[in-house]
């Protein structure tokens, strides 16, 4: 039995926020479940604050930069904090060249 190439995982925090977590490549093929993802987290009313964790991300690609982008417009619309943590590598230069790691990085 082989793993997935991905997994997306929440975890709560006490303070209110929620820690998405994405783990392996995200690819096209993923860019609407993570956008999905993203949208109901960002209209759950305890959470105060979306934390996108790309720690164990290896690739993204254009799809999942619109996913970030998409929650991001969300959880401000919601009037929720969004901040993503942990870029490295390719994952962190592509958010780097887009200008999105001046926006979704702080």
């Amino acid at each position: 039995m082989t793993s997935p190439a991905y997994t997306i995982t929440h975890e709560r925090t006490p303070t209110g926020a929620l820690r998405v977590i994405l783990t392996g490549d995200f690819d096209m093929s993923i860019g609407d479940a993570l956008s999905t993802s993203l949208l109901e987290a960002a209209h759950r009313p305890e959470i105060t604050h979306i934390v996108v964790d790309l720690e164990h991300t290896r690739f993204i690609d254009s799809h999942i930069v619109a996913s970030l982008v998409t929650g991001y417009r969300a959880a401000l619309t919601a009037k929720r904090g969004f901040t993503v943590v942990n870029g490295h590598g390719t994952v962190q230069q592509v958010l780097d060249v887009t200008g999105l790691s001046e926006v979704l990085c702080t």
